[in-house]
């Protein structure tokens, strides 16, 4: 039987349905599988070398998780370990990714917008995380490319750390700034509720937030 450690933010919807797809796949394909849930605290206060004895300790065949690119990640080789990186913040070389067309994505928020007529156009987002730089290019470029005439604005918020944490002060000045009607295109679901919030706060403004999910397609 393999030993799975998942490492990773099961708060989040995507981790939940990672971790689902992940117990589907052994069962589809007639693997027993035992899948251990470890908390982020563990890497976030003893680091990568606490994962590794955690994975020895309970004989762990292998890693898939989050983890930071300051990780040392070539370790679970050295320890006959294999592991597997979900899309975190950005791509490793040394070891697989699980990842996504995000630049496709960005198309694809950017032809939505343009079928329904919008002219106007803008982009919230958080620099250096690899699959929101690549929304952003994807979602910018099909804009520029439909025509070079069209608004286009953007705020990227800088912390990588926390992406819960942002400014509600500067977010609702930077819409009330925008030329209406825009079409904006958050990088996720929580870029997107601070954009709802902050609607919200200056409702008595003018501004109002209509939100869509994207369906998805590879």
């Amino acid at each position: 039987m393999a030993r799975i450690i998942f490492l990773t933010d099961f708060s989040e919807a995507y981790a939940r349905g990672l971790l689902l797809g992940i117990a589907r796949y052994a069962h589809d394909s007639g693997q027993a599988w035992s899948l251990c849930r470890l908390p982020l605290s563990i890497r976030d206060k003893s680091g990568i070398e606490a994962v590794i004895d955690w994975a020895q300790r309970t004989r762990a065949d292998a890693v898939i998780g989050q983890f930071y690119n300051t990780d040392n990640v070539e370790l679970f080789a050295r320890n006959g370990i294999i592991a597997v990186a979900q899309d975190f913040k950005t791509r490793f070389s040394t070891i697989p990714n699980i990842t996504g067309p995000h630049y496709r994505a960005g198309q694809m928020g950017a032809e939505y917008f343009l079928k329904k007529g919008f002219r106007h156009f803008a982009f919230y987002g958080t620099r250096g995380i690899v699959w929101s730089d690549e929304r952003y290019q994807g979602f910018r470029d099909t804009i520029r490319q439909a025509n070079p005439d069209f608004s286009f604005s953007e705020l990227q918020n800088t912390s990588q750390t926390d992406l819960w944490l942002y400014d509600p002060i500067q977010l609702t000045t930077w819409l009330q700034s925008l030329p209406k009607p825009v079409a904006i295109m958050a990088c996720d679901d929580n870029q997107a509720y601070h954009i709802t919030e902050a609607c919200q706060r200056a409702e008595g403004g003018g501004i109002y937030a209509s939100r869509t999910t994207l369906p998805y397609s590879a």
